[in-house]
């Protein structure tokens, strides 16, 4: 039996820590945290005391955990209540109905925490602070060290991890993170709770030997095993090494895109090392021309991911009847490498997540069965008020799930004026003389000109890092 003293002693320390202990609470099981076993096979964990809370993770029957607190006001699916799992960490809210305590424990005896208790991260990291703006990761994530592909990986964050954002770059298509250490996230993978635009901009660490646009580590990630293999099979079938093809829409088929490179019309300023790629690609003929100045069978102005997979959209006597546009390009171009950036015109067309993402996937393992590595780009922004966030999140996602190279074009338009758009809103910017290979600073203010720089220095990470 607890001491009047004792209860006092109860009730100065709730006060100090700001619990309010409910009406008729056994003070006794207010002194210490209440442990409890999980009572299911599975229980999920949640951000917030709902059923519609974000799942931080589970707990596996027989999961003893500590519950430290419940909810003010019980809704109809029962009280939910606070805990933390004595083994592994993970902490968050679950339905007080599907834990089992000790003989004659009321839960009501429990202080009261309210909904806005936090509630850390699945990986233990630091608690989101009340009030600021906080994410979820939607899938696997890389936590980086600056903004940016070309920064060092800290660690790999899983999903459903919840992360307080303290700061963004200019664009906010990366933020800073507090997990127990500072690094950054790819904006795009994040479901944000709060105003991003609220967040101060942070000045980006300095770069890593090749990070930034300047370089290919900060445009291009993902060149390893996987496409690899799938070049060596292309070989077995007959692709030709020093040939890519372009796939895409407007942007993609437009002269400003890689033609000048194909007949002789750049400079290359301090990017002279890149020489070496152009000759390789420069010496065979895809079809009409090199692989720079070739016309692709698979870009056309308007279209969309569904257009490069519909036979009705094969405009060339030279496809077969039936043949999608995509396969017919890579038959009659037989090429290494495709470069491929669709997705501009579904999100403006409002082409479903879900639909995009599958056509993606089609045009993935169609360019992987017939030994073509897809190098698939993230779409540049949209100043029409046409959020690009989801389809680039689901095209990196895609990259990373299949093993394959992510040209991050998006990222490399950061910082050019009205980031590196033309007025319409949705082309990239042409240089005021329309010359897109000339890769000096002014050249470079311009979004097709980046465009072609950040493709060539892809072109040569998958080169060495693939064909050779």
């Amino acid at each position: 039996m607890m001491s009047k003293l004792s209860a006092v002693i109860v009730l100065l320390v709730a006060a100090l820590l700001g619990i309010t202990l409910a009406p008729g609470a056994s003070l006794a099981l207010a002194q210490s945290d209440v442990q409890a076993s999980v009572l299911p096979q599975t229980l999920n964990v949640r951000g917030t005391p709902s059923p519609d809370g974000i799942v931080l993770g589970q707990y596996a029957h027989g999961t003893v955990v500590r519950v430290s607190g419940r909810e003010d006001v019980p809704g109809d699916g029962g009280v939910w209540v606070y805990t933390r799992a004595l083994q592994g960490g993970i902490a968050g809210w679950v339905r007080s109905d599907y834990l089992e305590f000790g003989p004659g424990f009321n839960v009501f005896s429990l202080p009261v925490l309210g909904a806005a208790a936090p509630a850390p991260p699945a990986d233990g990291g630091a608690v989101p602070t009340a009030g600021s703006v906080t994410a979820v990761t939607t899938q696997r994530l890389n936590f980086r060290a600056g903004p940016g592909l070309g920064y060092a990986v800290i660690r790999t964050l899983p999903p459903q991890t919840a992360v307080a954002l303290i700061g963004r770059n200019t664009a906010g298509s990366w933020v800073q993170a507090e997990i127990g250490e500072t690094g950054w996230l790819f904006t795009a993978m994040l479901r944000v709770s709060g105003d991003i635009s609220s967040l101060p901009v942070i000045a980006a660490p300095g770069p890593e030997p090749g990070a930034g646009p300047g370089a290919a580590g900060g445009v291009v990630s993902g060149v390893g095993s996987r496409a690899r293999q799938i070049f060596l099979r292309g070989q077995a079938l007959g692709n030709r090494r020093d040939v890519f093809s372009k796939i895409g829409d407007s942007i993609t088929a437009s002269p400003a895109f890689l033609y000048p490179i194909g007949v002789g019309a750049v400079q290359l300023g301090d990017y002279g090392q890149l020489q070496a790629v152009i000759n390789y690609f420069s010496r065979t003929t895809a079809r009409d021309h090199n692989s720079f100045a070739n016309t692709s069978l698979a870009a056309r102005s308007g279209w969309t991911s569904g257009d490069l997979l519909d036979p009705a959209r094969s405009y060339s006597e030279l496809c077969l009847p039936g043949e999608m546009p995509l396969v017919c390009e890579y038959r009659v171009t037989r090429p290494a490498v495709a470069l491929i950036m669709v997705g501009t015109n579904d999100a403006m067309r409002g082409v479903g997540g879900d639909e995009f993402r599958w056509r993606l996937g089609v045009i993935v393992q169609t360019s992987s069965d017939m030994g073509v590595i897809p190098v698939l780009s993230t779409i540049p922004p949209n100043l029409n008020g046409v959020d690009v966030s989801l389809y680039n999140s689901i095209i990196a996602s895609v990259a990373s799930q299949a093993g394959l190279p992510l040209w991050d074009y998006y990222h490399a338009l950061e910082g050019l004026p009205n980031s590196g758009m033309s007025g319409d809103g949705y082309h990239p910017s042409l240089p005021p003389n329309g010359e897109t290979g000339i890769f000096t600073p002014d050249y470079l203010r311009a979004g097709y000109t980046m465009r072609n720089l950040t493709a060539l220095q892809v072109l040569d990470a998958v080169w060495k890092g693939a064909l050779y």
